[in-house]
């Protein structure tokens, strides 16, 4: 059985940095030595990336609702689309939100 020595560092997933545009896709596989994560983004970096996402799904919803009682939009399909988006985004902001008090909560909870 292998075993891996545990790092300090927090490493996070490349996918997931690439979907949070924390750190460039370039950037992530050029750091990549076989055999080891690569050196990305922080939690924090994934979880402002997980913000901002959220942010701009609500900014847009909200566009697309202004324009709706404006009469302005010519897809409803598209307007539809925006809104399950950000209300998907959200539902994931406040699922990861409660892991992570739940975690912090855990750690508190521990006898040292």
């Amino acid at each position: 059985m292998q075993i891996i020595p545990m790092s300090p560092n927090i490493h996070t997933i490349p996918a997931v940095d690439k979907a949070f545009n924390s750190v460039p896709a370039a950037e992530a596989e050029k750091n990549t030595v076989p055999g080891e994560f690569p050196e990305t983004g922080t939690f924090l970096d994934a979880l402002t990336g997980l913000w901002n996402q959220a942010a701009e799904a609500q900014a847009q919803k909200s566009e697309d609702m202004m324009n709706i009682m404006l009469g302005d939009t010519e897809s409803l399909e598209k307007v539809q689309m925006n809104i399950a988006k950000a209300e998907v985004a959200t539902e994931l902001l406040v699922n990861v939100k409660n892991a992570v008090v739940d975690a912090y909560n855990e750690i508190m909870r521990m006898s040292i």
